[in-house]
This record gives C-alpha cells, structure tokens and sequence, in this order.
C-alpha cells in the first residue's frame, strides 16, 4: 500500500499544468517579453539624464546663471541729456539756445573683472547643483530598478507557489478518494489557491506602477515596458560597496566651496567699491548767430569734461564689508554642516547594509531548512501521515522568507547606490 501511495505521489506531479496556471504563465511572459530588447540600470540612467524635465530645468538654471557673468563685466550704459533753454542765455558770441551732454562712468580698475568673477563662481555653484541633481536622479531611477527587480523575481515565485498548491491539492484529492482526507482539506487548499490568484494579480499591478514611475523619471511614455534581463543576477550582484567617507569634492560641497569664493571676491569688491569712480564726457552748445559784426558769432560750444565720485559715506561701505564677512562665515558654517551630515549618512546607510546582511544571512539559513523539511512533509502528506494544514503552513513560511529575502536584495543593492551617490564626486 505505502509503495502505490508513493507511486501516486510521482505521478501527480508530473501530471500537466492546470489550466489557471497556463493562463498566469502566459500572462507572466507576456508581461517579461513584451520588449525584446533588455534595458540595463546604466541605459535607463542615460536615458533620465537625457531627459528628466526636473534635471532639465536645473541646468536652464545654470544657463541662466551664466549669462550673469556677460552682465556683470558689461559697462555702464552711457548718460546723453538734452536741455533747452526758454530763455536763451546771452553770451559774447550769441545766445545760447540748447545743450547736449554725454557722460560715461568708468568704475575703479578691476571692478569689472570682480564682478565677472563674483558671478562665474555663482554660476559653477550652480552647475554643481545640478551635478547633485542628476546623481540623485540616478540613486531615484536605481533604487525603482531594484525594487522592480525584485517584484519580477517575487512573482515568479508566487507562481511557483500557485502550480505547488494545485499539486498539493491533487494530493489530497487522492487521499480524500481512499478515504484519507476530509473533504475541507480539499476547501482548504482551494482558499490558498484563490489567495495566491489574487496575489499574483496584485503584484502586476504593481509592476506596472513600478514602470510608471521609472518611465516618469525618464520623461517617456508611462506605459512603456521595461524589461530586465535577469533579475536575480541584478539582485545578486556585488551586494556591498566599501566607503569610509564623504569624497573631498562631493558636489554638495563643492556648490558651498564655490560660494565662498564668490564671497571672497565680493570682500575685494567692496574695497574697490570704496574707492573714487571717474567719470568722462562731452557738452555740446547750439549758440544761435544773431551778431554778425563778432567773428565768431554762432559757433557752437563744445567742451570736454571730467568727473570724480567722492565716496564719503563710510557707512554703507562698512556694511557692505560686514555683509559680506557674515555671509563667509554662514557658508563656512554650512559647508561643515553639510560635510557632517554626509558623513552621517553613509555612516548610517553603512550600518544598514550591515544590518541586512545579516538577515540576508538568516533568511538563507532558514530556506535550506525549510527545503529538507518540505521535501519530508509532501511524503508525509501523501502517505496521509501529515495534515494538510501543517504542509501549508510550511509552504506560506517558505513563500514568506523568499519573498524577504528578494526585498532584502532590493534594499542591499539600494544602499549601495546610495552610498555610491554620497561618496561620488563632481567630476561625473
């Protein structure tokens, strides 16, 4: 009796694929196959550097930025005024009728270039800005990745589990006609089978939210599929990365850097600010000829003048100097809180990379177990030694540390973007 019963529980699970489990098959490969071209991270991160509006609209800043340097060097724009006189001013060659002036101011020498570099540091801060903006669009297309990786991997077991449960229900089907089994064993597993259905159902509506989201990343359509070639290979990968600290030129700390030379320049400015500007220029008098015995009568006037700021309100200079002291030590200020806080972050994402290891660690443990003592429940189950309660208990522990230890994976390869983002530097 025991060697039919064994034989009964081979050919059950070489018995062909239930119809629900062909249809959640297709649907699987449907769903993977649908783009015949695999996309890897680095494309995707090509393709959101290439057109993220966000990033885009960061680097128009800069642009932007950087036309302020043309500004800055530009000179001052010429003074020409025009007065007419009611009542004419009567001179020794005839009344004068009308004046033209023209003036130019021409600040203290290297004023200008001050300004032009005041304004090119602000600009590179900028830039560095959108650098920063553009690694975190990749840590933000990476870590979608990863979870839409694992999602993928968690579904093909969640189908596995489904073809498991319809076997275990053939076994007990079996048991139930050689009057082993009660008939709400046979209920029983159907209630985990409809579960599993609806499972699988909601894990592709969640693949396509994933995909949404990482196509609005890359400003494409949403429902643009993304394939991955193989998902336990991107998950398995290189699960850790070896960082101490912040790199020295981290764009964060390189847009402070720059700021802070900027407000050195500005300190330079305000001394030459304090200084006399010179002014150049040019009137020209229309003289009307109404004396004809004078030679030289109704020739106009024309006469070249020079001019002097006096800067003799010392107040303003002053402030001006304190301002730009004030603003040094806030960047100063910033620029150690912002190394601080970096170095705080990895420090952190480093203790939970750790921290997932470990668990990685268990979960493996725990699913090698889980495989012996699986393999000795479905005998015991087809030997009608075992109820089918406990086997499906086991099958859900089983499921439940599988599904983990994808998450796992997903979450360790996301802190090793994301360390590789706190410890990248400007020149990428």
């Amino acid at each position: 009796m025991i060697i039919n019963e064994k034989i009964m529980f081979k050919i059950h699970y070489i018995k062909t694929i239930p119809f629900s489990i062909q249809l959640v098959l297709i649907s699987v490969l449907v769903c993977f196959s649908f783009n015949l071209k695999a996309q890897s991270l680095e494309e995707l991160k090509i393709i959101a550097a290439e057109n993220n509006l966000a990033l885009k609209a960061q680097y128009k800043t800069f642009e932007a930025q950087l036309e302020q340097v043309t500004q800055a060097k530009s000179w001052q724009d010429p003074n020409l005024s025009f007065g007419y006189f009611i009542s004419p001013i009567e001179t020794r060659v005839g009344p004068q009728i009308a004046k033209f002036s023209l003036t130019q101011m021409l600040p203290w020498f290297g004023t200008f270039k001050a300004k032009g570099d005041i304004a090119a540091y602000q600009a590179e801060a900028e830039f560095e800005n959108f650098q920063d903006k553009k690694l975190k669009l990749f840590l933000k297309v990476a870590e979608k990745y990863y979870d839409l990786a694992a999602l993928r991997q968690i579904t093909k077991i969640e189908t596995k589990q489904l073809q498991i449960l319809n076997d275990l229900k053939s076994i007990v089907e079996s048991n139930y006609e050689n009057n082993q089994a009660n008939l709400v064993d046979i209920y029983r597993v159907e209630l985990e089978i409809d579960k599993q259905l609806n499972a699988i159902k909601v894990l592709k509506d969640q693949d396509q939210a994933l995909e949404t989201q990482l196509n609005q990343l890359m400003n494409r359509q949403l429902k643009t599929p993304i394939t991955i070639a193989n998902s336990t290979q991107v998950l398995e990968q290189n699960k850790t990365v070896v960082a101490d600290s912040v790199s020295t030129n981290h764009p964060r700390l390189e847009a402070i850097r720059h700021l802070q030379t900027s407000n050195e320049v500005e300190i330079e400015l305000s001394k030459k600010q304090a200084l006399p500007q010179f002014g150049i220029g040019l009137d020209y008098a229309i003289i009307q000829d109404r004396n004809v015995t004078n030679a030289d009568a109704g020739q106009d006037a024309f006469m070249p003048m020079l001019s002097v700021s006096l800067p003799i309100f010392g107040k303003k200079i002053k402030s001006r100097k304190k301002v730009a002291a004030l603003r040094g030590e806030s960047l100063q200020y910033q620029f150690e809180n912002e190394k601080t806080l970096i170095n705080s972050e990895i420090q952190i994402t480093k203790y939970k990379q750790d921290e997932l290891l470990n668990v990685l660690d268990l979960y493996n443990k725990q699913l090698l177990r889980l495989k012996d003592i699986l393999k000795l429940s479905e005998i015991a189950l087809s030997n009608a030694s075992m109820a089918i309660e406990e086997v499906l208990r086991l099958e859900d522990e089983r499921l439940l540390y599988q599904k983990q230890r994808f998450k796992t994976l997903a979450e360790l390869q996301k802190t090793k973007a994301k360390i590789n983002y706190l410890t990248s530097n400007s020149e990428l």
